[in-house]
């Protein structure tokens, strides 16, 4: 339905319509932010016992007990979002261009004298 339609329905104005809309998105988005920082603190707990349950082997020099750990902090990285690509902006102005040619004419210079 749209707004409008939903708006005759319940006899109200379209904004008011549009605004408890959005009020109850709001809400649910709050809702899933909570659930998700739920679900991930328990998973890092999770993690956390298996990590402290594996150590004892890892430290007695158990292979199979360090191919588990790393999986494990390979896990927790993600959760974290440690693998998440930093972007940068990055601009070339004429003079950086400039400056970069001169030095590679410096150079160039060097290298054949």
């Amino acid at each position: 339905m749209t707004f409008r339609q939903i708006a005759e329905q319940l006899d109200c104005d379209v904004k008011n319509t549009y605004a408890a809309w959005k009020r109850g998105v709001a809400a649910l988005a709050e809702q899933a932010a909570a659930a998700h920082g739920e679900y991930l603190g328990e998973q890092l707990a999770n993690l956390s016992i298996a990590i402290d349950a594996l150590m004892p082997k890892v430290i007695k020099g158990d292979v199979r007990a360090n191919e588990a750990l790393v999986k494990l902090f390979d896990h927790q990285a993600k959760l974290l979002g440690l693998y998440a690509p930093v972007k940068h902006n990055v601009a070339v102005t004429d003079e950086m261009t400039a400056r970069i040619k001169a030095l590679a004419d410096e150079i160039a210079a060097v290298d054949g004298g």
